[in-house]
Formats: C-alpha cells, sequence, structure tokens
C-alpha cells in the first residue's frame, strides 16, 4: 500500500514525539494487521477474550506502540490491595503515553490510550519491537526482555513499520531451566503455576514463604518485587539493564 507524503511525515512526527517523551521504542501497525488476529483468551489478570480494534473506536487506523525500559528493580515493584495488583510504572507509563495521546488530538485524530484487550504482544511484534521469547515475553535486541509495552489505537493513518520476524532465542532454554515453580513452556506461560499469578493465594502459606523470600522479595509491607528469574537468565539487553555478562 502506498502511503501519503502527509502520512509519511505524521509517522516521523508520532515517532519523535514519542521517544522523546519518555518511551525507548515507538512502532505502528494498521489496524487490519491486528484484527487479522484470531480471537484468543486472555487469562491473567484480565479474563476475557481479545478484542477487535473496532471495539474501542469508530473507523481506527492505526496503532501506536511504545516500548519502555525496565532499567531498575523498582520497575518490577507491585503492590497487592484486595484481590488486585498495582503497578506503579503503568502510571508512569500511562503519564508519558499521554502526551503522545495530545499531540494526536492536538492535531485532530482521536486517540485511545492503552486498549488492554488487544494483544499487546502481538502489536509489539507486528510493529517491529521484538519476538516473542520462551520466557512468554517480547524480546528487543538491545533493550532484552526488560521493556514494558503501552499502545495507542488512533484515527490518524500512519505508515506501519516491518513485523519482527527474527526467532532471538533460538536453542536456548536457559529461561525454562530456571523458573522456580516450571510455569513454562517454549513460548507459553501457564498462571496457574506462575508465582506472578498465583501470588496472592500463596503469600500467606508458609510452604512458598522461602521461595517467594528469593524470587519475589517484600520491597515495602505490602509491595512486592516481582520475579525476574527467567529475565536474568536472558542473554539480550543485560549490558542496557546493568547486569554481568553470561558465561
Amino acid at each position: 500500500m502506498d502511503y501519503s507524503k502527509e502520512s509519511s511525515e505524521l509517522s516521523r512526527e508520532v515517532k519523535e514525539k514519542a521517544l522523546s517523551s519518555g518511551a525507548e521504542l515507538a512502532g505502528v501497525i494498521s489496524t487490519a494487521s491486528i484484527d487479522a488476529v484470531s480471537k484468543h483468551w486472555v487469562g491473567w489478570e484480565v479474563q476475557s477474550y481479545t478484542q477487535k480494534t473496532t471495539d474501542y473506536m469508530d473507523e481506527p487506523r492505526s496503532v501506536i506502540v511504545l516500548g519502555y525500559q525496565a532499567w531498575d528493580d523498582i520497575h518490577e515493584l507491585m503492590i497487592p490491595k484486595g484481590d488486585w495488583y498495582e503497578y506503579p510504572v503503568y502510571q508512569r507509563m500511562r503519564l508519558f503515553a499521554r502526551r503522545l495521546l495530545r499531540f494526536l488530538e492536538g492535531k485532530g485524530y482521536r486517540a485511545v490510550i492503552y486498549p488492554n484487550l488487544l494483544s499487546q504482544k502481538r502489536v509489539a511484534q507486528l510493529a517491529g519491537l521484538g519476538c516473542f521469547g520462551k520466557n512468554s515475553l517480547i524480546i528487543n535486541p538491545k533493550y532484552g526482555p526488560w521493556f514494558r509495552l503501552q499502545s495507542i489505537l488512533t484515527d490518524a493513518e500512519l505508515v506501519p513499520d516491518a513485523p519482527f520476524e527474527e526467532d532471538l532465542c533460538g536453542d536456548c532454554e536457559e529461561c525454562i531451566k530456571a523458573c522456580p515453580v516450571g510455569a513454562l513452556t517454549p513460548y507459553k506461560i501457564d498462571p496457574e503455576k506462575c508465582l506472578l499469578g498465583t501470588y496472592l493465594n500463596i503469600k500467606d502459606d508458609p510452604v512458598y514463604r522461602s521461595l517467594l523470600d528469593e524470587h519475589m522479595p517484600n520491597l515495602t509491607k505490602n509491595g512486592v518485587i516481582m520475579c525476574m528469574t527467567c529475565q536474568k537468565t536472558c542473554i539480550y539487553g543485560r549490558e542496557e539493564r546493568g547486569l554481568e555478562p553470561l558465561e
């Protein structure tokens, strides 16, 4: 598909604004590309099937995908509150994303931040940010698995980026071997086993106390650092994260 000069220029401006507003990565996909992905179940904190872009907006055209580096353990803070979790890093990311939303609205376009029932990992792969890793996270060549995703749906017609097609994992399965509860199989995670998915049910169980102390230590009375054990085995993004090289 040929895109107009105006679409190309707007795409350049959008990415410049995203990168100057806190994001380390920015890519674009057409809404047709994500809507072509088969509906599937999201079974983590959200219990629902994925939706289409038209469930969020009439006549949407593009999704802007933003990647924010998690360069410190504080970005992995999770605060249980009742039967749900709060993630401070996502509030930071949302504030940064709102700068881009206001930029689009200032040019007369509609925009919606974080349409979470679009597949966020799939939009990231389609936008060229990285590949699906065997730890079930998106892996970027520079930042590895150490970045988090936001997205903006808009009716602005932007020029899509090429999908990320390379499999960075290859034959490596160190993340699978490292998972303390055996929650990983290649490219999939079992939320019924993962410490993050089961935390509220096991946090007061003495049987799991030593496991949680090692892999999900408390930072405050209620706040815990999410398990990063599988990420720490990844060869990608270690220098950017300040981790020692793997031998």
